[in-house]
Parts: structure tokens; C-alpha cells; sequence
């Protein structure tokens, strides 16, 4: 049995090809992947920028799709199942996995980054690993699942109190999935921060109250509204981002920091101290899995306004070289069917 496959083969590179497919083993299961969408990091990592992963390999980790085998001893799965995937493994062992924070494990990987992911029609994963979608998420709304369960995690380390003012830094995917999770859990006031105007007007859309371009020639003025928000998350990662953060906090403020800069960067710590600023980071939150379906199928979270472009299976290759060549217009690419 053959399984049609899309590889990072090297910088900015795919190639497709064909591979035997692999059979289940013992507590996994074979996933017929039907949607797959195009994250950031999968561009980040064929850019050879992101210190993990070597080529040729399957990215991928934004999935959705039906079981098609199970292994030995899987329970609670059958063939035809509708499934979004966690891609996050851990040993299963050490104190953490047992814990419950696989996330934290010294040994932790990811499909579709440290293992093969899913550019290929069946791939092959730990039963534990997947997560049944409500029968009212489609599949390719259910690829957003994996990215809102880390934004989620990331509003749990938060203190939002009803009338809670917060600021969100970058207009890119999870920026407007922070939005929407801050009006979710109470957030009165949000003010979104980012350099497009079409996701800026795609934010307001999706709850935000105010919306600056930092391209724009006010920009500065609006922009430095310097103490006046109890909470600020940085999902841009830069070193701009992370300044406009601190500023715009009021005195014991909160700032989640979320993006990735993928270099060190330099902070003003002495505004962080005189101001007493609670810094936390975030990845990945596995207990929230369960959580997000939900919001997504009661529509407290809306994702069917990101999907902008759809292209099928077999041009993924046009699809990553659009979402890297049109950043503008690429809010979130889908690679198969709805």
C-alpha cells in the first residue's frame, strides 16, 4: 500500500512523492489526513531558521482527518471516526508526562516538526493523541484546533476579571484568536495592535474595540496610550512588540508573551521592575484539548473568518509558496477539503 506524500526536502523546498504506508502498532492508529492547514513555524522551519527538524521530512502539524486502522489494544476508536490530532508527544514516563504536562517533558517532540507530520495522505499516531470533533466542526476549521488550544493555555495563566482592558500585539492568526478568547472569558476592552489593514479589520470583526496600524503615520500617538491596559500579550515576538507591551501596561499589569522571536532579544527589565509586571510564557497547554472543541463548536471562538485560501492536496506546494509570497492576503491557508 502506497501513501502519496509532500517532504521538506531543503531551504524553501518541497518535493512530492510516494511511500509504503505504515501499518498501526500497538496502541496507534492510522489517520486518513483530509485537512491541513499552513502555519507559520512550517515556513519558519523550511526557511532553515528554526533549529529543529532536518529535511527530507513531512511538515505538518495542523491536522484533521478520519481513522482508518487501529492497532492493538486502541479502545474507543474505529474506522471512520472523525479526528483532529495533538501533535505533541512526550516519554510517558517522567514526572511531568505522568503529570500531565507532556509539554514540559525533557524528551518531548512534535509531529509534523521533530517527527514526520501530516503532508501525506495516512499517517500514523499514538491513539492518545486524538481528539473526536462535535459533528458541527468541519474538518478544515478542526486544524485550528491544535493553534487555539496553545492560545487557550496562554489565557489560563492569566488573571481576566469582568472589565478587564487588554491589548493584543500582531494581527497574525493567533492575535485574532486572542481576541476572541479574551472577550470569551470577560475582557471588556480590547485593543489590537498589528501593520494590515485587512486583519485589523478582520479583528474588529471578531470583537476587537480598537485597532492600530503601527504602519500608519498616527500610529505613534495611538500607539503609545503608554498605562493604560491591565493586560498585554505579544503574539508578534519581536523585539518592537515586546517594548509596546511593557509600555502599554498599567503598574502590576499582566504580559503573556507568546510570540517567538527565534533570537535573543534585548527588554527593558527596569521598566519591569518600577512597574512590577508580571511576565509569563507559553507553548503548549494539553489539558485545554477538550476545551477548545467545545468553544469551537458553540462558536465562542470563530474560525471560519481566517480560512482565506483552500487548495487541494495536490498543489501544497503552490499553497506553502502562497502563504509565504502573500503574507498580506494569507490570514490561514487550507491544504484539502472542508
Amino acid at each position: 500500500m502506497q501513501n502519496k506524500v509532500w517532504q521538506w526536502t531543503g531551504p524553501n523546498e518541497v518535493t512530492s512523492g510516494v511511500a509504503e504506508r505504515k501499518d498501526p502498532g500497538s496502541g496507534e492508529a492510522e489517520i486518513r489526513i483530509l485537512s491541513i492547514g499552513v502555519c507559520g513555524t512550517d515556513l519558519h522551519i523550511m526557511s532553515g531558521h528554526a533549529g529543529f527538524g532536518t529535511p527530507p521530512l513531512p511538515l505538518g502539524h495542523e491536522l484533521a482527518g478520519v481513522v482508518e486502522r487501529i492497532g492493538a489494544g486502541v479502545a474507543g476508536w474505529q474506522p471512520g471516526d472523525r479526528v483532529c490530532i495533538d501533535p505533541l508527544i512526550g516519554c510517558g514516563t517522567c514526572r511531568e508526562c505522568l503529570a500531565g504536562n507532556k509539554h514540559r517533558c525533557a524528551k518531548s517532540g512534535e509531529i509534523g516538526l521533530h517527527f514526520p507530520g501530516g503532508w501525506q495522505e495516512y499517517l500514523t499516531v499514538p491513539a492518545a493523541n486524538l481528539y473526536r470533533l462535535p459533528d458541527s466542526v468541519g474538518f478544515a476549521e478542526a486544524t485550528q484546533a491544535e493553534t487555539l488550544h496553545c492560545c487557550l493555555g496562554g489565557i489560563d495563566k492569566l488573571n481576566i476579571r469582568l472589565g478587564t482592558h487588554a491589548a493584543v500585539i500582531g494581527d497574525g492568526p493567533t492575535g485574532l484568536y486572542y481576541v476572541q478568547l479574551l472577550k470569551a472569558a470577560g475582557a471588556s476592552h480590547i485593543s489590537l495592535y498589528g501593520m494590515r489593514d485587512s486583519r485589523l479589520d478582520l479583528g474588529r470583526r471578531l470583537g476587537a474595540d480598537v485597532t492600530v496600524n503601527l504602519r500608519s503615520p498616527d500610529a505613534a500617538a495611538a500607539a503609545i496610550a503608554s498605562e493604560t491596559q491591565d493586560i498585554a500579550i505579544d503574539a508578534a515576538g519581536n523585539e518592537a512588540s515586546l517594548k509596546l507591551g511593557i509600555e502599554l501596561l498599567k503598574r502590576s499589569g499582566q504580559l503573556l508573551l507568546f510570540g517567538l522571536p527565534g533570537q535573543p532579544i534585548l527588554a527593558d527589565i527596569q521598566a519591569v521592575v518600577l512597574k512590577e509586571l508580571t511576565l509569563s510564557g507559553s507553548t503548549n497547554a494539553p489539558q485545554v484539548w477538550p476545551r477548545v472543541l467545545e468553544m469551537m463548536a458553540s462558536g465562542s471562538v470563530r474560525v471560519e473568518p481566517l480560512l482565506t485560501q483552500r487548495y487541494p492536496f495536490e498543489e501544497l506546494d503552490q499553497a506553502i509558496a502562497f502563504a509565504r509570497s502573500e503574507p498580506d492576503e494569507a490570514v490561514k491557508v487550507i491544504v484539502g477539503q472542508a
